[in-house]
């Protein structure tokens, strides 16, 4: 793709200061993404005028307009969907990558690095991050059909307190002290005490991810899919069974994972947990464990950063692709 600007190519982010907009900028410094300029714009109505950083210099964020978005030549759209809606289903001049959750447009390509990226062309004006529960069970489960063709998968995620940005984050924290404490906790996103509580979702987006990773994978596999509400404050737990057509060897399906640089397994006495997902760039598999009662059937266990592998560094991935024709 040719830049407008002779000195390189314009980006925007919209809502920068959201947990994954803030990520964003992290990630377009720490991998030198080579660009004239980075333009920061609000579409919530809230946030014009603050002060923030790209990079080590001060910036202050502006409101979205068409001005604004039509001398860019690439935008990532975070935060509320409502608020990007106009700007992302018919981009003028500029690509559109929604990385809004969840996202409201129809039609898009739904584009994950180490999956599908191939099949970005010239002619793709808005793609979708997909959401961040379905991308590292896409990726798993593009890399175990390989193997063999999947009957069913049920999944079963912990959610972060991250998931709602950083005032879920802040609510979790001052609920865990007050707890300690004996003290009564606040709940003004969560509707009850979630510290040292696991419960359903609030949000019941399930029928929107299962019908994401359907598009994205063997739309034949029969796919459950239930989401919880953890007390972790990053990065997305996964436990899913997975019964193939036929039966094989754990150690097929490991191979075939570990095929894709996207996933990662424990090396030597490493172990991987929740925690340990923060900040990583892949989708860490835990265990893959054969199941002793059913043939074809086993485990799956594996943690991943929300804001990061299955957001953010997805975006800008797809940006790179779009951009430079390939990801580094």
């Amino acid at each position: 793709m040719k830049p407008k600007s002779p000195s390189g190519f314009r980006i925007g982010i919209v809502n920068p200061l959201t947990l994954v907009g803030n990520e964003i900028k992290s990630i377009l410094r720490e991998r030198a993404f080579p660009f004239d300029k980075v333009v920061l714009l609000d579409s919530t109505g809230t946030a014009a005028g603050a002060l923030t950083d790209i990079g080590d210099e001060p910036a202050v964020v502006t409101a979205a307009t068409k001005e604004e978005l039509e001398d860019l030549d690439l935008v990532f759209f975070c935060g509320p969907p409502a608020g990007n809606r106009e700007w992302v289903t018919d981009p003028e001049g500029y690509v559109a990558i929604d990385v809004s959750q969840p996202s409201t447009v129809e039609d898009a390509k739904l584009a994950i690095a180490g999956l599908n990226l191939d099949e970005i062309d010239a002619n793709d004006r808005v793609l979708v991050s997909p959401h961040p529960v379905a991308i590292p069970i896409a990726l798993i489960l593009h890399e175990i059909a390989k193997v063999h063709p999947i009957e069913t998968c049920t999944a079963t995620v912990v959610q972060p307190a991250s998931e709602l940005d950083q005032e879920g984050v802040e609510e979790l924290a001052q609920q865990t002290i007050k707890v300690l404490n004996i003290e009564q906790v606040p709940t003004k996103i969560f509707d009850r005490q979630l510290a040292f509580n696991l419960y359903p979702a609030l949000e019941h987006n399930e029928d929107f991810i299962v019908a994401q990773v359907r598009a994205l994978t063997d739309p034949r596999t029969q796919l459950a899919l239930l989401i919880t509400q953890g007390t972790i404050f990053h990065s997305h737990t996964f436990s899913l069974f997975v019964k193939l057509n036929e039966k094989t060897d754990v150690a097929h399906i490991v191979e075939s994972l570990q095929a894709n640089p996207a996933l990662a397994f424990p090396e030597g006495d490493q172990q991987f947990g929740t925690i340990d997902a923060a900040g990583k760039d892949e989708v860490l598999i835990a265990e893959v464990r054969a199941d002793r009662s059913i043939p074809g059937g086993f485990w799956v266990w594996a943690v991943c950063d929300n804001l990061r592998r299955s957001s953010a560094l997805n975006a800008v991935l797809v940006a790179e692709k779009v951009l430079f024709g390939s990801v580094n």
